[in-house]
């Protein structure tokens, strides 16, 4: 499976522009240095609606057992959701062709006209009591990995006036998820002490943070988008600060309850 996501990624950024690939490097680059927040930096969000763009771009995290609404919610712009459209929403969830409970561990970027005409999709309950109240008539999504019964998506929304989302949009979202993916965890990263973390930097505490969930100087480079040669330098520093000479030293004393 996973040779033959990375054969369509491969395929996907082939079909991309210099200036799509430039963009999306842009991105990363922009992403990375933000500072995270619970449970995805808006920054992050806002440009991805920059790139891929739609009337409503959003970032959810949902809890699969009860879809009531999801459990965190980062958008560009931010949607009032009133309470007959979210009660639509929990009711016909499931007769919706990119419903997150079908596809909630899927990798690919799903289109809602990669399963229905438009004129089908105006025929559901979905589009009359979700999607019809801000008018909107193209969807793709993109999931993230997560737990069991968890459920993380980005969405974009398009009205008519801006078309359905094409090849070139999908491929860009599919070259990003694991940037994406490594991003979101970065957001669930344990906080370094106090003390210590005035000692490090951002980018040495972040890659400390890296090590602690057990990820090997290759791995966080390529989370980084550095050479591991970086991440080794840094991690040097790390040692002469904390005054250790073991990665495991340096994560106790830097992550250690202070009580």
């Amino acid at each position: 499976m996973a040779q033959l996501d990375d054969r369509r990624i491969f395929e996907g950024v082939a079909r991309l522009s210099y200036r799509d690939l430039r963009s999306a490097l842009e991105f990363v680059h922009e992403a990375s240095s933000v500072s995270c927040s619970e449970p995805f930096p808006q920054p992050a969000v806002d440009a991805l609606a920059q790139l891929v763009r739609g009337e409503f771009v959003g970032y959810y995290e949902w809890d699969l057992s009860t879809r009531v609404g999801p459990l965190e919610s980062v958008e560009a712009p931010p949607v009032a959701v009133p309470t007959e459209v979210a009660d639509a929403r929990s009711a016909y969830c499931f007769g919706y062709p990119l419903s997150i409970l079908r596809w909630s561990s899927e990798t690919r970027a799903l289109k809602v006209s990669d399963f229905m005409s438009l004129r089908s999709l105006h025929r559901t309950d979905y589009y009359d009591g979700v999607l019809r109240p801000y008018r909107i008539e193209h969807q793709m999504r993109i999931w993230l990995d997560a737990p069991p019964g968890m459920s993380r998506v980005f969405y974009f929304s398009r009205r008519a006036t801006e078309g359905d989302f094409d090849e070139r949009d999908r491929s860009l979202l599919e070259l990003l998820r694991p940037f994406l993916v490594a991003l979101r965890e970065r957001c669930a990263l344990p906080g370094a002490s106090e003390a210590n973390r005035c000692d490090l930097t951002h980018r040495e505490n972040e890659i400390l943070g890296w090590v602690a969930r057990g990820k090997t100087n290759r791995e966080i480079a390529a989370l980084l988008v550095v050479s591991p040669h970086t991440v080794r330098k840094h991690l040097e520093h790390v040692f002469q600060k904390l005054q250790v000479h073991t990665r495991t030293a340096a994560v106790a004393r830097t992550f250690a309850n202070p009580d």
